[in-house]
């Protein structure tokens, strides 16, 4: 049998986002490109009240601004679930860039909100290349002008 896959938080995100581009309705459906303004991301501390949790040491200092420039492409389809194809950089403390994009989908339903996302990461930085060698996903949360993420690795 297969090993158990476990998820270990390895930092959380803030993206402030600007006002949509509605191109309108295209052969793929509702296209619309939200431009990403910058926001933050910054090493996992997170623990349920009263509860250990496992983060990701290793990334504990982790800070670095998102730079102004990226944008996601979402497509609203016919059913109302938003595809999410967002592509931003980020800038370390040490002045490392990290290349961000996240892939996936926002739905609304009677049962509330699904909002799950694929990262990948990339940079040239010697000190953050394990970030380009594991799988990393997360969970979402839309607020006006922004998106919060936080991000596990798979493991």
């Amino acid at each position: 049998m297969a090993e158990m896959l476990t998820l270990t938080p390895v930092c959380e995100v803030i993206v402030e986002l600007g006002e949509p581009l509605d191109l309108g309705a295209t052969r793929d459906g509702n296209r619309r490109i939200t431009p990403i303004l910058g926001g933050e991301l910054r090493g996992a501390r997170i623990a349920p009240v009263g509860e250990e949790h496992v983060v990701d040491r290793n990334y504990l200092d982790l800070r670095a601004v998102i730079l102004p420039g990226g944008s996601d492409r979402q497509l609203v389809r016919a059913d109302g679930a938003i595809e999410i194809d967002a592509r931003y950089t980020a800038q370390t403390d040490g002045g490392h860039l990290v290349g961000v994009r996240t892939v996936g989908i926002r739905r609304v339903s009677h049962d509330g909100t699904y909002f799950r996302v694929a990262v990948r990461f990339e940079t040239a930085s010697q000190s953050l290349t394990d970030l380009q060698d594991s799988i990393f996903i997360a969970d979402g949360i839309r607020e006006r002008s922004m998106v919060r993420h936080v991000v596990y690795r798979v493991d």
